[in-house]
């Protein structure tokens, strides 16, 4: 039997949400191979006996990577990896083991892979909760976010693009999200180098539902500045001048969310917003079976599940042209893609799907279809299988 190392994959491993290493992990059956996965606690169990969770008991990032590194160093020395997997590789990060030589033999993979983007403050606040094991106050964070940033522009960055580009080097296959992932990858590596396999929802967990005659609309993600709620709030100003029923529910939690709430008021549309906050995932599916669209006005985004998530209930989606949008959503096909930072565009979009039902459901039936195409865990899981095969085959 064949042994895979995975290895990092995350420093706990859920199957709430949007569990990414949870959900191709758990669709890795095959007993051809031993998969065994290093996480920092698992908080879930994985279904296929061939795969096996084994952890280093922390969700402690900075102490599950060391202890992770130095047990994947450790099993290369000993020799028993016939292919390693270092999965959730972040954009401009490296593999010290890799970079060592140590199993330099060992066909590798890495992925799935995506593009990167800006850290803002917000985030960065939330990621040093995660090293501190609480978030500090937003003026502490503040204080460390502007002088690390340029710092990491002038010094940080050229010496860790140079080592993120020894790492793919150094691996044999490099599994991104989309094309757009791809052309940004293929910079660094040779295109034969690169696969495309997305990240994927699972359809039994989204029932499908016809459109309703409803003027419901929904949007969920953290509330910053990212997810572009303040290009939303314009659009529902000029969308409710035309239809006086809609109604926005927002769904998530954040730091722009009084900025927000005093943006509507200004805008004269409190009365078509409900704020709910952060909720259970199966309400979140119950709202997306009810509403009219899902609009998703991000400025930026690697890779979006909540997006595939609205498409496989059947909602219509009206999304931002951030990376791989076009291919997850083919214009005017299974929903709109509009610019980024034009809530002209959203309006156009929305007013569309309000004002014509026919498109609207065809518009759904066609998102769900896509989903069950192309975004299926269970395909995506056999995609990665593949891949190790494909790799045993040339060791």
């Amino acid at each position: 039997m064949t042994r895979v190392l995975v290895a990092p994959v995350h420093s706990h491993i859920s199957n709430r949400e949007y569990g990414k290493s949870y959900n191709i992990l758990n669709n890795l059956q095959d007993s051809t191979f031993q998969i065994d996965a290093y996480v920092g606690e698992a908080l879930t169990t994985i279904e296929p006996d061939n795969v096996t969770l084994r952890e280093f008991h922390t969700q402690n990032r900075l102490k599950y990577y060391g202890q992770c590194f130095k047990q994947v160093a450790k099993d290369f020395s000993d020799g028993n990896v016939d292919i390693y997997h270092h999965m959730n590789l972040s954009y401009r990060w490296f593999n010290p083991v890799l970079l060592t030589g140590i199993g330099s033999d060992t066909p590798t993979v890495l992925g799935p892979c995506q593009g990167g983007h800006e850290i803002m403050s917000e985030e960065f606040n939330t990621l040093l909760g995660g090293i501190l094991n609480r978030e500090p106050p937003m003026a502490v964070s503040n204080a460390l976010y502007y002088p690390l940033n340029a710092i990491r522009d002038t010094t940080i960055d050229p010496i860790r693009m140079g080592l993120f580009q020894q790492t793919l080097v150094a691996a044999d296959r490099i599994i991104v999200v989309h094309e757009d992932a791809k052309s940004l990858y293929t910079k660094f590596v040779d295109e034969a180098k690169v696969e495309v396999i997305p990240l994927g929802v699972d359809p039994e967990l989204f029932d499908f539902q016809e459109r309703s005659e409803t003027q419901e609309l929904v949007a969920i993600g953290r509330l910053d500045r990212r997810k572009g709620y303040d290009i939303l709030l314009e659009a529902l100003a000029q969308i409710a001048t035309q239809f006086p029923q809609v109604h926005l529910n927002i769904f998530g939690q954040g730091p722009k969310e009084e900025s927000l709430r005093k943006q509507a008021e200004q805008l004269e549309i409190s009365d078509h917003i409900t704020f709910h906050g952060y909720v259970d995932q199966s309400v979140l599916r119950d709202y997306l079976a009810e509403a009219r669209a899902f609009v998703h006005p991000s400025r930026s985004e690697s890779f979006s599940l909540v997006r595939l998530e609205a498409m496989a209930v059947g909602c219509p989606v009206v999304i931002s042209n951030t990376d791989g949008a076009h291919e997850m959503v083919r214009d005017g096909k299974e929903g709109f893609v509009v610019p980024t930072e034009s809530a002209e565009a959203i309006t156009d979009a929305v007013t569309a799907l309000l004002a014509d039902f026919d498109l609207a459901s065809g518009i759904g039936r066609r998102a769900r279809e896509r989903v069950e195409e192309k975004y299926d865990w269970r395909t995506i899981g056999q995609q990665y299988l593949d891949v190790y095969k494909d790799l045993q085959t040339k060791d």
